[in-house]
């Protein structure tokens, strides 16, 4: 059903081409929607699979005139070429209201180019108004007043100012704004086109990449909605959801909007051939010498600090004693502690103070950090961890700086500071300058973090100028002249201020575009590619390759005149015309043009300029120098480098970030660190061809908590080339036109410390252990080279996956199945195929569990281990009624020790696969609890990691 009756301007158009599957699914959720007359409509899609062909679709089905709302002049340029393919023309869109479809920027509606200066204004007028009321003092008096405070007085105005700000923000989010009327928002100009739209009778609004709504934007959509009446449809379309929103915006956001009707994965599109396939990968550095000098004088002082306070081991106010006992006994916190969610954005936390202590499962839940931090500082030292504390792969890497400031933050709140003596006040202070040198400030609430120098020198080190030449240059050696190349940073210049701490250790340019057109200019490697610089400011390039540039360019634009090259501050050159015409959208549309036709090969800008709403089909390799670590700028990025090239259809598109990893000093991981949140939430084809997410996809050995060893960067660099120049096999990994199911599953990566890797198993290979004393014995001499001192892997995955399907938690079809896939560097992939989310979740943490010497267990099963004996031997003793070889002990898995009968129906699979054996509860003294004991003294048999994968 239309919203309204058709207009005469929309009733024409038709699409001329054909919908993709994917497309046609989207549709179908907005006509569900119509057919339960909701006015939302809600779509995520990723960049080049049509979403503006499906806006303007859904603007035809509806009918009715329409406003669509862009984020920028570049996305609204799309809308006219996007309808084109319908037949309207400029009779039908249009930049102006009035044409059936109205384009026009969420800026052109707001009053001010910064829209949160108008909600203070507003704050400001209702806090006057108030203090007025209660005071009995005029409004202008309490203005004037007001404008003279300083110190406290000052800053609780502010207080109170911002929370007003954010209370009108909720009013206007839930359309409970009272007396505000949001035509306060708006100038002039943008109240003449918002009085147009409603005269025009539209009835549609469109919000492209709706994301925007995030902002100051949504409270202006939400007065558009007001002025045109109750019916209005809303079309939100974005390439992602925010996913980084407070609870103020995502209100406002969740109103609008409501919940998604559709996602397109971007997996999807590309198997289906309408994005590009593509790769990820990263080039690994470490910081110069020079800078890694400044590192060592910058943060020596927390160095020595920990280790001073490592000196005290008995002592009342001794660190390492603090740190054990709060692990081991964990009492409830006092009052007085901050909360980990409340503390200046530092790893504290609290709760109401009694005698109570908590489980550890409780600890953990309350004080995440804390717990993760004081189970990291117990296990890398040697220590039994608490009961119930957990030690996968986050819980065993060694303490980092986080780990650091969630221990000292606690030591000093909890225990230094309430503490009397002098020596307590000392440490205190002592901890206080160690922090600021890293760029903390220890307050009253905890540790507070500001703008570190450390983050910042790794941000823009002169190492990743160099590293950037390194991987354009492999690049080039596997395209050749077909390289496009788009290098994406942060700013286009910097200032150096006089008393910045890192002058003369990083020049006034590092880390800017302008230093990387510079880098790859000077490299005989890479200065052929014409590394040029497009920003708001111009064009530029290097000198030598100004003229041959500036005739490229102006061959474009017959029309323009006084072309010339002036020298540019930065020691480029910049390319000039004259008139009117030359404008930033003038140069963008030429220098595009230039990179598509091979007069440039390495173009290089920023984010904001180059991101969202540029296109260029062409490009085939990004690199990201950015600090941008948001779900939304990530997939806004990687979209510049995922459109068809119809120049290309073999087109492969490899994607860089530039790591600068700094070993063995603190914040020496944060570069790493948001290069983990770039990938959290971003899928790629693993090595092994799993569709997986997170940075173990550019590499196995990147997890998500620690970065590899530094002498392993060389290795990875030299595979990360490899695999760039290896076009077919990365085209290959996608499966190109083959069927997915659309689903997430987790999967098991499993290194063994010792021995080679299988090659792929599947389930069956491994036989079950027969029954019977003098059968297992038997049994040892044919398996002995699998039931050897580590756990088998395979027989592991099995027995587990058994159990649960005994227990009825996994489908008759996938208790038939395993996968074991090998992986880059010695690692295996451990899944069930076809499994759904809740299957996959369950085999994988129980096999994580069983792979690892247990912390704590309910039970605990034994498996025999070969010794130095024969198979005659080991038969004659099983026929005596003596174990045949040496027993090894493993814990059951928490989810199947829960009840003695899930613990049973574990043993019994267990007993298939690895021979009869015993199961003991460890509850009680006794030879349960020695056998746990024994179990959590055992070495680690293996690295594991849960990693989850799209099929």
């Amino acid at each position: 059903m239309n919203l309204a009756a058709p207009d005469d301007g929309l009733a024409a158009l038709s699409f001329a081409g054909s919908w993709r599957p994917y497309q046609e699914l989207a549709l179908a959720a907005m006509e569900r929607d119509l057919a339960a007359s909701r006015h939302r409509t809600h779509i995520v899609a990723p960049p080049g699979s049509g979403k503006t062909l499906l806006g303007v679709e859904i603007v035809r089905r509806l009918g009715a005139p329409a406003v669509v709302l862009t984020p920028n002049s570049a996305v609204q340029a799309q809308w006219p070429a996007a309808a084109a393919m319908f037949g309207a023309g400029p009779a039908q869109v249009g930049t102006e209201p009035g044409s059936p479809i109205a384009v026009l920027t969420y800026q052109s509606l707001c009053r001010l180019d910064e829209p949160e200066l108008v909600l203070g204004d507003l704050a400001t007028r209702r806090w006057t108004a108030e203090r007025a009321e209660v005071t009995g003092e005029t409004p202008e008096a309490v203005a004037t007043a007001a404008a003279l405070w300083t110190g406290e007085a000052a800053r609780r105005r502010s207080r109170e100012l911002a929370r007003i700000a954010n209370g009108i923000k909720r009013e206007i989010a839930r359309a409970e704004h009272g007396d505000l009327h949001l035509g306060d928002l708006l100038q002039a100009g943008a109240r003449g086109r918002l009085d147009a739209l409603r005269q025009a009778g539209v009835r549609t609004v469109v919000l492209d990449e709706c994301h925007h709504l995030a902002s100051m934007w949504g409270y202006i959509v939400r007065l558009i909605v007001e002025e045109l009446g109750p019916g209005t449809h809303l079309v939100g379309l974005t390439a992602t959801p925010p996913g980084e929103l407070t609870a103020d915006e995502a209100e406002l956001y969740e109103s609008l909007l409501g919940p998604v009707d559709f996602t397109v994965p971007t997996p999807a599109v590309v198997i289906d051939g309408h994005l590009a396939p593509y790769q990820e990968l990263a080039w690994l550095t470490e910081p110069l010498d020079s800078e890694s000098r400044w590192l060592d004088d910058h943060d020596q002082r927390f160095r020595d600090l920990v280790a001073t306070l490592h000196e005290d081991m008995e002592g009342p106010l001794s660190f390492p004693g603090w740190v054990i006992g709060r692990m081991r006994e964990r009492p409830v916190a006092s009052s007085a502690e901050p909360d980990e969610d409340h503390a200046g954005g530092g790893p504290g936390g609290g709760e109401q103070d009694n005698d109570a202590a908590l489980s550890w499962a409780a600890f953990a839940r309350r004080r995440p950090r804390l717990a993760r931090a004081g189970a990291r500082f117990l296990i890398s030292a040697g220590l039994t961890p608490p009961a119930g504390a957990p030690t996968g792969e986050g819980y065993r890497e060694e303490p980092g700086l986080e780990d650091w400031l969630a221990l000292l933050q606690d030591y000093v709140l909890r225990c230094l500071r309430t503490h009397p003596s002098p020596e307590a006040a000392a440490r205190d202070a002592a901890i206080a300058a160690a922090l600021r040198d890293l760029g903390y400030t220890l307050t009253r609430q905890g540790i507070r973090r500001g703008a570190g120098d450390v983050d910042r020198l790794l941000v823009s080190s002169a190492a990743k100028a160099l590293a950037l030449v390194e991987v354009l240059s492999v690049e080039h050696a596997a395209r050749g002249h077909g390289i496009r190349a788009l290098v994406l940073c942060d700013a286009e210049r910097r200032a150096q201020r006089p008393d910045d701490a890192l002058t003369g250790v990083l020049p006034a340019a590092a880390g800017t575009a302008a230093e990387a057109v510079q880098a790859l200019g000077s490299d005989a490697r890479t200065g052929h590619l014409v590394p040029t610089l497009v920003s708001g400011r111009g064009v530029r390039c290097m000198p030598a390759d100004a003229q041959m540039l500036m005739s490229a360019l102006a061959a474009r634009a017959p029309g323009l005149e006084g072309w010339h090259v002036e020298p540019d501050p930065t020691g480029l050159a910049r390319i000039e015309a004259t008139g009117p015409e030359w404008t930033p959208q003038t140069w963008v549309r030429l220098a595009t043009e230039a990179l598509q036709d091979g007069d440039i090969m390495a173009m290089v800008g920023t984010r904001a300029l180059l991101g969202e709403g540029w296109n260029a089909p062409c490009v085939n390799c990004l690199v990201d120098l950015t600090a941008a670590t948001t779900r939304v700028s990530t997939t806004q990025m990687r979209g510049r480098s995922l459109r068809l090239d119809p120049a290309d259809p073999a087109k492969l598109a490899n994607n860089w970030d530039v790591v600068c990893i700094a070993p063995g000093h603190a914040r020496g991981e944060a570069d790493y660190e948001r290069f983990v949140r770039k990938h959290e939430h971003l899928y790629a084809p693993a090595d092994d061809g799993a569709i997986e997410a997170g940075p173990s996809h550019v590499h196995p050995a990147l997890g998500p908590f620690a970065p590899p060893a530094h002498d392993e960067f060389a290795e990875i660099n030299h595979q990360m080339a490899r695999r760039a120049a290896d076009h077919g096999r990365a085209r290959a990994l996608w499966r190109l036109g083959g069927g997915y199911a659309a689903s997430e599953t987790s999967t098991l990566v499993v290194r063994p410390r010792t021995g080679g890797s299988p090659a792929r198993r599947t389930a069956g290979t491994a036989q079950p252990i027969p029954a019977g004393r003098l059968g297992a014995a038997l049994a040892i001499g044919r398996a002995r080279d699998e039931l050897n001192s580590l756990m088998p892997i395979e027989r592991a995955a099995l027995a587990v996956r058994d159990a649960l399907a005994t227990l009825g938690e996994l489908s008759p079809e996938v208790a038939g199945g395993l996968e074991i896939e090998p992986r880059a560097s010695g690692y295996l992939r451990v899944s069930l195929p076809g499994a759904s989310e809740q299957e996959s979740a369950l085999f994988t943490a129980a096999l994580d569990q069983l792979l690892r010497p247990p912390a704590t267990s309910r039970y605990v099963v034994s498996r025999l281990v070969p010794g130095r004996h024969g198979v005659l031997g080991a038969a004659l003793r099983a026929l005596a009624g003596r174990t045949p070889y040496p027993m090894r002990w493993s814990g059951v898995p928490d989810d199947l020790a829960g009840r003695r009968e899930r613990a049973d129906a574990f043993h019994a699979a267990w007993a298939r696969w690895f021979g009869p054996g015993q199961v003991l509860f460890t509850g009680r003294d006794g030879p349960g609890r020695l056998a746990l004991a024994e179990a959590a003294a055992e070495a680690i048999d293996a690295e594991t990691a849960v990693r989850r994968i799209w099929r």
